[in-house]
């Protein structure tokens, strides 16, 4: 079996179920904590509901990863004319408060929050209480505060200052909390892991790995939550600002990497594997993979809504079919060094179809190959779709040593702690024959200044973590989210122009690409990276509209992909901030009995 959890967490439910139904408390205020945190095996239990809380469609396929589209690298696919009510009017910076996905990740989100707390309350005053130095409560303890830190890092960023308590719900409380403001949550949720990190435990000490909450996952949470306490935000008059105490934050960051690096070091293996592993069902320790969310069988929309395309529409094989709802910009594809190790493990320009021969893709159909159903141990079957117990990871080793050169940057300029942490990350990325220009001549260019070398991160957090939805994150906090919407729509505007017009400066990109079919069903490109001139080799007769469709002929004006995908952010300029934060949908406003309101223009 490859989730050991799922018994804990279907237990779980069966437990408080139990609770509730048999069980009695001498105040009706009070959840029975005597009983269900009494011992180690029950506490695991009710802290496995928390976990439960991933394994929902809220999270899934909606604020893990579709919530977090477009950007200059993830775009969700077919944005229509206009919008339809649904998860793509997030894409296009179009929801309104009746999106009923909004009120979905909202309830799911504050359910867990509650759950956490509840386990809070029953550890501190229970478990901890009857032993205080046992290593299981205090792990579980460090669980249960990052589980919730991160549910409320989800919100904050996706709705601002929200309502926010760190105490189980009881009868007789007050439910109509106002909004907290978003530094307040999140200068307590960084306090509140710093305090308990030291006493968690490593990935390898524990029984389910890097499948549970451990000490270099909240190390690295930590940091992540404290660059976005330092970073930008959008406030309600639609201008975006930092604190002035962000540089404090920066220091805490840049203080946390360098705790993991220094306790908790690890290679950086080769990049494909690390996203192998996953689809293979394999969870190494001291890797890569700080923290991952563990998928039960018949959970997880991994591949399924982000990864490969897969038909199979009339159940001709065993692998099951997608609905992938995210893809990459072209811009993105061709901002990569063709020699890049991570290009050809992070995009994939080919789906899969009935009968499982490959078939190439339009440019604006770059397939996220990170995770691919059909590379699970066993087929899932020809009926499959969600559910494929693919685990979606939170949080990797890179990504600390990424924003270790981040911080080390924006407190001290590009030192050579800063560029020792951007070579771990781009030696991986090359082969060694190339280190000598592709890292060290590129290092030295970068590190020229403080500037060039922020930039530098920028781009090395794109081709790094493509596909894994944390780039609006990282542009909101940067405050640079309009100017790469503008400068993407710029680039896929001169693309397509240029690939028409046959000059220009992207004209020696492919205009249409060229490939063969294999005996195998697999297809090889001629011109994944230049334009055909010549002949074309008569074995290389299947032909694909590329660059030429991001331009329309008939208008001589962008084509649809380039008006529809980003259609609510206008300003051509980048000037204007992005309106990222989302409505509260209605039903939260109203029942909240006048507490909370919409801003930002909704």
């Amino acid at each position: 079996m490859k989730h050991p959890l799922y018994f804990p967490i279907v237990m779980c439910f069966l437990l408080f179920i139990s609770c509730r139904k048999f069980l009695t408390s001498d105040s009706a205020s009070r959840f029975p904590e005597e009983y269900v945190f009494g011992s180690e095996s029950d506490a695991k239990k009710s802290v496995n509901m928390v976990y439960a809380l991933f394994n929902q469609d809220a999270f899934t396929s909606r604020v893990s990863t579709l919530f977090a589209g477009n950007t200059d690298v993830e775009v969700g696919s077919a944005v229509a004319a206009s919008p339809d009510g649904g998860r793509r009017d997030l894409w296009s910076f179009e929801a309104t408060s009746s999106n009923n996905d909004l009120l979905t990740v909202w309830n799911n989100a504050y359910s867990a929050i509650n759950k956490a707390n509840e386990c809070e309350f029953g550890l501190t005053t229970i478990s901890l209480e009857k032993d205080p130095a046992n290593l299981t409560y205090l792990n579980l303890l460090g669980e249960v505060k990052a589980l919730r830190a991160y549910w409320y890092m989800l919100l904050v960023h996706h709705w601002g200052d929200v309502p926010f308590s760190k105490k189980p719900s009881r009868a007789g409380d007050n439910f109509y909390l106002p909004k907290t403001s978003r530094d307040s949550i999140l200068s307590f949720l960084i306090d509140d892991l710093i305090s308990i990190e030291p006493k968690m435990q490593w990935a390898d000490q524990l029984d389910y790995g890097i499948e549970r909450i451990n000490r270099e996952f909240v190390i690295g949470l930590i940091a992540r939550l404290s660059l976005m306490r330092g970073g930008y935000w959008l406030y309600p008059d639609m201008t975006m600002k930092r604190k002035d105490d962000y540089q404090q934050y920066y220091e805490i960051a840049n203080k946390y990497c360098k705790k993991l690096v220094e306790l908790k070091p690890r290679e950086l293996t080769d990049f494909a594997t690390v996203f192998m592993n996953e689809n293979k069902y394999l969870k190494p320790v001291n890797n890569d993979v700080l923290y991952e969310v563990a998928y039960p069988p018949g959970y997880g929309d991994v591949g399924w809504c982000m990864g490969v395309s897969v038909t199979n529409g009339t159940s001709y094989h065993s692998f099951g079919a997608t609905t992938i709802s995210m893809a990459f910009t072209p811009s993105y594809y061709y901002s990569f060094d063709t020699t890049d190790l991570r290009l050809a493990a992070t995009c994939s320009i080919v789906s899969y179809n009935d009968t499982l021969a490959q078939v190439a893709s339009g440019p604006t159909s770059i397939a996220i190959n990170k995770w691919n159903r059909m590379l699970v141990p066993t087929p899932l079957g020809p009926s499959s779709s969600k559910g494929t117990s693919i685990n979606w990871p939170l949080m990797r080793y890179a990504d600390v040593l990424l924003m270790l050169a981040e911080s080390e940057n924006e407190l001290n300029g590009p030192t050579g702690i800063a560029k020792d942490a951007l070579r771990k990350v781009r030696q991986r990325a090359f082969p060694p024959s190339l280190w000598a220009e592709k890292v060290d001549a590129y290092l030295a260019y970068a590190a020229g200044d403080k500037t060039s070398f922020f930039n530098a991160i920028v781009n090395e957090r794109a081709w790094e973590l493509g596909g894994e939805m944390i780039r609006k994150f990282d542009l909101v906090r940067w405050n640079l989210y309009g100017k790469k919407i503008a400068e993407t729509k710029q680039i896929l505007n001169q693309m397509g122009q240029d690939a028409v017009a046959g000059v220009g400066t992207y004209s020696k990109l492919p205009d249409y690409l060229y490939a063969k079919r294999n005996s195998d069903k697999t297809l090889t490109f001629l011109n994944r990276f230049y334009k055909v001139t010549g002949t074309v080799p008569e074995e290389y007769n299947v032909k694909v509209n590329w660059l030429r469709n991001l331009w329309n002929t008939t208008t001589n004006g962008p084509a649809n992909y380039v008006l529809w995908q980003w259609r609510g952010y206008t300003d051509d300029g980048g000037n204007a901030p992005v309106r990222y934060v989302l409505p509260l949908h209605s039903s939260v406003i109203s029942n909240s009995l006048g507490t909370l309101k919409n801003d930002y223009g909704y």
